[in-house]
């Protein structure tokens, strides 16, 4: 993503290709797709560390003194996808609203 944010950069500022409009119109679309791939994969990440979870408990790999700290480990790795998910959330929501909020 950052490689597409310079290019869009030169290409503006040097060369004049396309309009800020336009550069912010291609933010757009690619945060929605970045938005759109976390919200998707959202259920997939937090069923695996359920099933990771459920998987400890039944084999016995963690000890009884551990299996907490793993539980706390698993639980805090699903909320990382979460925070990921609504991070993107809100950058595309950040530059829809600077796109529509833009005078000309």
């Amino acid at each position: 993503m950052n490689f597409i944010f310079l290019a869009m950069f030169f290409g503006f500022a040097f060369q004049r290709i396309f309009s800020f409009d336009t550069a912010i119109m291609i933010i757009i679309a690619c945060y929605a797709v970045f938005t759109l791939f976390a919200m998707v994969t959202l259920p997939v990440e937090i069923n695996a560390s359920r099933r990771a979870l459920a998987w400890l408990s039944n084999s016995n790999v963690t000890g009884h003194d551990s299996f907490p700290q793993a539980k706390d480990a698993l639980k805090w790795a699903a909320y990382t996808y979460v925070v990921a998910a609504l991070s993107s959330l809100a950058m595309l929501l950040y530059w829809v609203f600077m796109l529509l909020g833009r005078r000309d």
